[in-house]
């Protein structure tokens, strides 16, 4: 791979830097199993893996493999200094390096133009990243924790805030919580990294800052990668904030920049689903920068261990899903209590990890409410999938959002016909006459649909042969590192032409 040079001239022999958020490799499916995918089908590159994390307290889930040269974690919170997990050079001087006349030549304007941007929405994604740009330069040399702890920079955040009529209301406490939330959300601006061939974001997120930088400032290809639709995400998780309007609004504004500043200054988009594309074209992206590549899984990970629906025990459901609310369980749960009224014997297995915690609990308090007792099991995370789904006989899938659903692919592939909510890529996957589709968040039409399938006990061997067929055809392991290979030398093309 051709590779840009540094400011002082240097290249490295980093083929990919990928940053994820919220994910690779600490915690398990969905997007971490596309990124350990890539990396590990990818062996004759040579990878950094930047991982934004909520806390530095998050326990590996993936062993990153011979080819990954080392991994950055970039912990948001739990930190008092950034710099506590990203020894470097100088670094302690850096840290106690008081504000002088950079900081007000060159911080305080900078940090004034990134405000605007995400607060009022003005200057589009050329001001953000030019903002960006010179705060990453302020933070190779300075410390960003003294220059946003300072008073002028406080002041010059209130204000700004206060001149407008949406958030005169803010308190003081909401206003320093903001403050606070900036200065943790520009944490990648403070974990500098070699320079790579390509830089490849997994979501247009705060993990995609550091991809943005490199673009500009040395000219590093970017490569966008989207699975779900992550503002609509951030959206829904807004709507369960409690606190008043004008603080959910900045939010929802701050995620809207960085989100149009990833797609303004990515070179090619990848979305895992057509589905992602539409919503990208509304947003700004070009469609001539769009390519969009479906996951794949290993065929040879879902062997056809038994046809779907043979034997004489009880049918059971299947689910391989993290317990979250994106999941929505509770719906499944719901939909699950109407199916045992209908089907003598039947039972649900859930595969999945506590992704969060609190609405893990409330599942199991739903389960028990409902009187599921040992019909419904939760299994915790599994480390045989395809054994997982080779037990069961219908695979249920019940999300509220996806982008690509890996948990459909895996199940069709080992050969379960499915029923699924009708959202984000589901459609393309999940089709007749092996998929059965229903509206999220309605139970009592998840259970219909399930017991029409469940209706056909002998044809559901035959549902999963034809589920497999598809999946064999258009969504292997090999289809995909191909299409990823295709296209970090095409991004690398596409950045010489700019």
């Amino acid at each position: 791979m051709d590779r840009p040079a540094g400011d002082d001239g240097t290249t490295t022999d980093v083929d990919v830097l990928l940053t994820t958020e919220g994910t690779y490799p600490y915690v398990t499916g969905g997007v971490s199993t596309w990124a350990h995918q890539l990396v590990t089908g990818l062996a004759e590159k040579r990878f950094v893996v930047y991982s934004v994390v909520a806390n530095p307290n998050a326990a590996l889930r993936y062993a990153p493999p011979p080819n990954v040269a080392h991994l950055v974690q970039v912990p948001l919170w739990g930190t008092e200094d950034t710099a506590e997990y990203n020894p470097r050079p100088g670094w302690i001087a850096r840290r106690i390096r008081r504000p002088g006349r950079r900081f007000s030549e060159e911080f305080l304007p900078a940090y004034e133009q990134l405000v605007v941007s995400v607060a009022l929405g003005e200057g589009g994604p050329d001001g953000l990243v030019e903002a960006l740009c010179v705060l990453s330069r302020y933070a190779e040399r300075h410390s960003l924790k003294l220059a946003m702890r300072d008073r002028r920079t406080w002041r010059l955040f209130r204000d700004t805030l206060a001149a407008h009529p949406l958030y005169r209301s803010l308190t003081t406490y909401e206003a320093i919580d903001l403050a606070r939330t900036v200065y943790r959300y520009l944490g990648p601006l403070d974990y500098p990294t070699d320079l790579p061939a390509v830089v490849h974001a997994s979501a247009a997120a705060f993990c995609s800052i550091p991809a943005v930088v490199l673009r500009e400032r040395h000219g590093v290809p970017f490569l966008l990668t989207e699975h779900g639709v992550y503002y609509r995400e951030r959206l829904i998780a807004l709507g369960r904030n409690s606190t008043n309007s004008p603080y959910r609004v900045f939010l929802s504004n701050f995620y809207a920049a960085v989100v149009a500043m990833a797609y303004a200054r990515a070179d090619l988009v990848a979305p895992v689903a057509r589905f992602n594309a539409t919503w990208e074209m509304r947003l700004g992206v070009d469609e001539d920068r769009i390519h969009p590549i479906p996951n794949g899984v290993d065929p040879e990970r879902f062997p056809l261990l038994r046809p779907a629906g043979s034997g004489g025990g009880p049918l059971t459901l299947v689910a391989v899903a993290r317990l979250e609310r994106l999941k929505d369980i509770h719906t499944l749960l719901r939909a699950f209590a109407v199916v045992r009224t209908r089907i003598p014997g039947v039972r649900l297995d859930v595969h999945g990890p506590e992704s969060d915690p609190a609405y893990a609990r409330s599942c199991y308090a739903l389960a028990a409410q409902l009187g599921l007792g040992e019909s419904c099991r939760f299994h915790g995370p599994t480390t045989d999938v395809g054994a997982a789904l080779a037990a069961g006989d219908i695979a249920v899938l019940s999300s509220i959002s996806e982008g690509f659903p890996f948990a459909a692919v895996e199940a069709l592939m080992a050969g379960r016909p499915m029923v699924a909510t009708e959202v984000g890529g589901v459609p393309e996957v999940v089709r007749p006459p092996y998929g059965a589709l229903v509206p999220p968040g309605r139970p009592l039409q998840l259970a219909e649909a399930v017991c029409a399938m469940a209706a056909d006990r002998p044809g559901l061997a035959r549902k999963g042969a034809l589920a497999r067929e598809a999946m064999l055809r258009s969504y292997t392991l090999e289809v995909f590192l191909d299409g990823y290979r295709e296209l970090y030398d095409e991004v690398r093309i596409r950045a010489r032409g700019r």
